[in-house]
């Protein structure tokens, strides 16, 4: 029963292994490809797959839409109320609103998850929250083969898990049991892939995906200009107001400044006063009466010829 088994799990060139009691054993994955195989018209070619109907199809649904209005936190908790009334919710919230002297700027996206059967209606009622659309962009995936593929996939592997769940059960060696749980492990972690795979999908296809984003209007900023007196009295007023704030800043300076005069004045009095009292003590002290010259010498006399 063990070489059976190590046989069945390791690809034998042979379609199957005997069991102790002589039986043959096929492999569980090759035994599900086969019934399959039958199932889908015993070998013919170009058999219609009865899973797939035209008028039943598996389509995702994701689109983008933006719009525009003086209020867009309004817009976004009455597109929150209106995805909740359709039976979807939101996945994201995402809101930058500011509001300058009245005026409301920035915008606020959010992802919104509807049922597919409501998605048109969905649009219609989004556009419809707010003042104007922007832009919009649907897109459509057909998934319908990929859905068949995956259910046909995880029965064959559902099949292929029971199957060594039973050989396993049947194992009488712990080397047998060994390698048959490797496999069991193996076996089933695919099967969770592939299952975790068709949820997603399945996921896709039941709930539509829309981006909505609602922004303020633009605000048009008026170009700078002449801004000054329109007449003369205007001037005037612009003129006493000028000489009022002068006067206003140089009472504030000569306000921060006076608390330092006394410093000032007992800095400058130590410089001052000693300068003038070396200079008065100079003139105390009488000049010094200069060298008297030697006498000069009296002249030779002349000799007569």
């Amino acid at each position: 029963m063990a070489a059976a088994a190590a046989l069945l799990l390791f690809g034998c060139s042979s379609a199957g292994s005997e069991d102790s009691s002589g039986g043959s054993v096929a492999d569980p994955e090759a035994a599900d490809v086969d019934d399959g195989a039958a199932e889908d018209g015993g070998g013919e070619t170009g058999a219609a797959d009865p899973q797939v109907d035209a008028g039943n199809r598996d389509v995702i649904y994701e689109s983008s839409l933006e719009v525009s209005d003086a209020d867009p936190d309004r817009v976004a908790e009455e597109a929150w109320a209106l995805a909740e009334s359709l039976g979807g919710y939101v996945s994201a919230d995402e809101r930058y609103l500011t509001t300058t002297d009245g005026t409301v700027q920035g915008s606020a996206t959010m992802v919104l998850r509807i049922p597919s059967e409501h998605f048109q209606e969905a649009m219609d009622g989004l556009t419809a929250l707010a003042e104007s659309e922007v832009r919009r962009s649907v897109t459509t995936e057909d998934v319908t083969e990929a859905v068949v593929d995956l259910e046909s996939y995880i029965a064959t592997k559902t099949a292929s898990v029971a199957r060594v769940r039973e050989l396993l059960a049947d194992a009488d060696t712990v080397a047998a049991i060994l390698e048959l749980e490797s496999e069991l492990a193996e076996r089933e972690g695919e099967l969770a892939s592939l299952q975790q795979q068709l949820a997603d999908l399945e996921d896709q296809v039941a709930l539509s995906t829309i981006t909505f984003t609602a922004s303020a209007p633009d605000v048009d900023v008026a170009e700078p200009g002449y801004e000054g007196p329109d007449s003369f009295w205007d001037g005037l007023v612009a003129g006493s107001k000028g000489a009022l704030s002068f006067l206003v800043g140089l009472s504030v300076v000569i306000g921060v400044l006076l608390p330092f005069l006394p410093i000032a004045a007992l800095v400058a009095a130590a410089i001052i006063v000693p300068i003038r009292w070396r200079a008065k003590r100079r003139q105390a002290i009488p000049p010094v009466s200069p060298t008297r010259p030697l006498p000069a010498a009296p002249p030779l006399p002349r000799e007569r010829v």
